[in-house]
């Protein structure tokens, strides 16, 4: 039997173009393009058909060829999935409600290549759920689009739309200033050409900004979101956001239509402990069982650092529960110095966050990390190789790929447009590090709970641990946090699942987290659920794992990455916690970054 040519092969090569030859390492590449395109297109094309042939039987090439038209089934996946649905009308998400918006494609020339003019059907639906055939009065509405995607399975995606009230009280109606000012830009380093454009950047940033509102769904969900939230006498928390009760909303509509407006079990507030675990605290040099040096050592290399590097950040190290430092260190861009809480986007490390949180619906039963997707996701089918399990979500290998891609945890439906593309998923195949699996884990926990994400994470994690003003903008890479936030976890994590007088999980559950073999024999190394192994090695030493006399801290650490330089490291053996909080990485940040940590050990180390 032959093996079928890929789509991109037969296209290219067979009309004797060269532009996209795809054998071979780079160097074979430019050669052989070379030769196609010098041959005649009558010779090009026996070449190829022997070049085929000599395929047949060799199971290497065989697979080699069979993985490639995988590769173009899944692009053509991804472009499907990642087509936008807009408006037809400019300024049409905030409309009047005699003119209500209509929803196609912004390319409709790609959706018609996948048999889209548009494809779907639209349901509407107001603020209390009801539906109707167009939106009928003022206030919020959800646009339901349902169809059948490429690959047969369900489609589904959730638009927010806000109506004008057709009688408004103009007497009572709030007009807001919506002028902008934009100190920052282009800043004082800027040429003096852009400076002298400062009031017209400003005049531009409040055009940018009305157009904005009425033309995105963004402006449709924040204009709903006010217009329904109540007074609480102090300013609004995450989880109160218009973007957080938006989700709410699409997130209860959801499960009406699964048939189950509340979960069948509910998910239970941590377990309080009669012995208290160790909780960040003030204490003594005694307590941490460090030498009374430690603190002035760590302080003295981190303000060489940040004056070497010019970029702010806060730095906490603990033992035992007990802070040894904890101060900032460096000026902002207006050369203020910054503070304790000194609040910071740390990237990956969101990724710790999610797994931490999902523990507790193991530890609990209410999901099961060898589950597969099917088992939440009713739109999922059963007994599909393609679908991942949930264990495989979070330790990357799922076979998805890609970060914050179709709005993460805040996409009503991103369990479906994920389901449009599964068909030609491989999970457990290989480790292939990606934040998709996360904004999954995200959207089985909305369903168990009847919560949007941001709730759960308040009131199931951060609330708990005596936390607030937290930002979780995904559940995968993008948190803002503190370096005291970030030690609270990181000694949550020391405690093995446990803060103060609550354990959320048992330590049981808590080992499922840790890094270990897979068990899968195509994926090689270590790897946990949102954490990974840390093994620093004191400058000079062998980097051979087997020989262990070389690393800093216990060869039971762990932590995770972080894109901006944030850092998270637990030694459990030494109940040791080490984090950093700060908005950027620079590359002269490396060779500080490196001796931190040898810094940290040595300065903890009694004689």
């Amino acid at each position: 039997m032959l093996p079928v040519i890929p789509y991109n092969f037969r296209e290219t090569h067979l009309s004797g173009k060269n532009d996209s030859l795809n054998i071979g390492p780079p160097a074979v590449h430019k050669q052989c393009s070379l030769v196609c395109y010098q041959m005649p297109k009558t010779l090009l094309r026996v070449s190829v058909l022997f070049a085929v042939l000599a395929t047949c039987g060799h199971p290497k090439a065989e697979a080699q060829v069979a993985q490639s038209s995988i590769e173009e089934q899944r692009s053509l996946r991804k472009e499907f999935q990642s087509l936008e649905l807009f408006t037809s009308r400019q300024s049409s998400w905030i409309f009047p409600i005699n003119v209500p918006p209509k929803v196609i494609w912004r390319d409709a020339d790609a959706a018609r290549k996948f048999g889209f003019a548009p494809g779907f059907d639209v349901r509407w639906f107001d603020s209390n759920l009801d539906e109707a055939k167009l939106p009928n009065k003022g206030g919020r509405w959800i646009a339901l689009l349902e169809g059948t995607a490429p690959n047969k399975t369900t489609f589904r995606r959730a638009l927010t739309f806000y109506a004008i009230p057709p009688q408004l009280d103009n007497s009572n109606v709030y007009i807001p200033d919506l002028t902008v000012h934009l100190p920052n830009f282009p800043g004082l380093d800027a040429p003096a050409a852009w400076r002298e454009h400062q009031a017209e950047f400003d005049r531009s940033s409040k055009d940018f900004l009305v157009k904005s509102l009425m033309d995105h769904e963004q402006g449709a969900i924040l204009v709903a979101g006010i217009a329904e939230s109540p007074e609480l006498g102090r300013p609004k928390q995450f989880p109160e956001w218009t973007a957080s009760t938006n989700a709410q909303h699409h997130l209860n509509l959801k499960l009406k239509l699964m048939g189950g407006d509340k979960p069948q079990k509910l998910l239970e507030p941590p377990r309080k402990t009669l012995t208290p675990a160790r909780i960040i605290r003030q204490g003594s040099t005694d307590e941490s069982e460090v030498p009374p040096t430690a603190k002035s050592t760590i302080d003295t290399f981190c303000q060489e650092w940040a004056e070497a590097t010019k970029e702010p950040f806060v730095t906490l190290v603990a033992k035992n529960g007990v802070i040894i430092t904890h101060a900032s260190f460096g000026s902002d861009s207006q050369g203020k110095s910054v503070d304790l809480d000194y609040r910071c986007w740390v990237a990956s490390i969101t990724k710790t966050m999610t797994a931490v949180l999902f523990s507790q619906f193991v530890d609990q039963g209410l999901i099961e990390l060898d589950w597969t997707l099917d088992r939440v996701f009713p739109d999922y089918s059963t007994n599909e190789s393609c679908v991942p399990t949930f264990r495989q979500l979070l330790n990357h290998t799922s076979g998805l790929s890609g970060h914050g891609e179709w709005g993460g945890m805040f996409n009503p439906y991103l369990e479906n447009i994920v389901l449009n593309g599964l068909d030609v998923n491989e999970p457990g195949k290989k480790h292939e590090y990606c934040g998709l699996g996360f904004e999954l884990a995200a959207k089985a926990m909305e369903i168990k709970t009847g919560k949007c994400a941001a709730r759960i994470y308040q009131e199931h994690l951060f609330a708990p641990l005596g936390l607030q003003g937290i930002i979780m903008g995904n559940a995968s890479s993008d948190g803002e946090f503190t370096a005291m936030e970030l030690a609270v976890i990181g000694q949550w994590l020391a405690n093995r699942g446990s803060y103060g007088e609550y354990q959320f999980i048992s330590p049981k559950t808590f080992e499922e987290l840790r890094p270990k073999m897979t068990g899968q024999p195509t994926v090689a190394g270590e790897h946990g659920l949102g954490l990974h192994q840390i093994r620093h090695r004191r400058t000079g030493t062998s980097k051979n794992p087997a020989e262990p006399n070389g690393l800093l801290f216990s060869e039971n650490t762990f932590g995770h990455g972080s894109f901006s330089g944030c850092i998270l490291v637990v030694d459990p053996d030494q109940q040791l916690v080490i984090v950093q909080v700060r908005k950027q990485f620079h590359a002269k940040d490396n060779e500080y970054w490196t001796r931190f940590f040898q810094v940290v050990a040595d300065s903890i180390k009694k004689e």
